[in-house]
């Protein structure tokens, strides 16, 4: 009996052979460079939710803001740059329990890396990017939903007898309508807001001309054309909604969708080595 524990422990302590306090060794070095990397992870992806979060708000200031959005979209790139100051570490981090883990067992798969360098820098140099499109985006979305308003207050003029003031609001509106028609947008419904604001206004400057030229009974006419584009006012107003949206929407799409795309790599980057402590 005591011939086979001295064989026993012999081939314990053999080299070669497998050493119980080695692997528990491996795996509290695993589990210590996993607890770090998991740590810097944690930094990377609040600093890059606050961007994304920061990159939506400045979408929706495109889309349906009061302000120009050109403050909204340096907040949001500025917090990109700033969280590509954790990407260093996140990813020594990474590559140090990759290496770990390989020294352990070299078949075991490494995690991945979250984002590569330099991605959210770039992401923030594409949202600084998108600042004059943006803006230019704004100024015409204030002019086409404001244009009624102007047509409105053209008619108020001339009920009113104000033929000079009409006269300039209605050339306003015409003006606003052509920054529009020439927006470089390929939204399918714009054309039918064109369609029907064009003939709206030229039936506002037909009422106008009438006017001037002493022709009630031409006036009236054309205020009765104006009158029965009210139903399809309504229709070009829902068309330039959409077209608002989609259009102003797809101005940042880009840099939101990597900065969803790095938040999406995080977590297979946290799933991988939480996998790796496990196994």
């Amino acid at each position: 009996m005591a011939l086979t524990a001295a064989i026993g422990l012999g081939l314990v302590l053999a080299p070669g052979a497998p050493n119980p306090s080695a692997g528990l060794a491996s795996h509290d070095l695993i589990a210590e460079g996993a607890v770090a990397a998991l740590a810097a992870l944690d930094a990377l992806s609040a600093d890059v939710e606050d961007a994304l979060d920061g990159a939506r708000i400045a979408s929706a200031s495109v889309v349906s803001g009061d302000d120009r959005p050109t403050t909204h979209i340096d907040d949001a790139a500025g917090l990109a740059v700033a969280a590509e100051e954790v990407v260093p570490p996140v990813r020594s981090g990474v590559n140090d329990l990759a290496a770990v883990a390989s020294a352990a067992d070299p078949g075991v798969a490494p995690p991945p890396q979250p984002v590569a360098a330099g991605e959210l820098a770039s992401i923030g140099a594409q949202l600084r990017a998108s600042v004059e499109a943006a803006d230019r985006f704004f100024v015409i979305r204030r002019q086409a939903t404001g244009l009624p308003g102007v047509l409105d207050r053209a008619l108020a003029a001339l009920d009113d007898g104000s033929l000079d003031e009409a006269r300039t609001l209605v050339a306003d509106a015409r003006a606003d309508h052509g920054a529009v028609v020439a927006w470089d947008s390929d939204q399918p419904t714009l054309p039918v807001w064109i369609e029907t604001t064009d003939a709206m206004i030229s039936g506002v400057e037909d009422i106008v001309e009438a006017l001037e030229a002493g022709d009630a009974a031409a006036a009236e006419r054309a205020g009765e054309d104006v009158f029965a584009l009210a139903d399809e006012a309504a229709q070009a107003d829902r068309a330039l909604r959409i077209a608002l949206g989609e259009g102003g929407a797809g101005l940042l799409g880009p840099p939101l969708e990597r900065l969803a795309a790095t938040l999406r790599g995080i977590e297979a980057t946290r799933s991988a080595i939480m996998e790796l402590v496990r196994s």
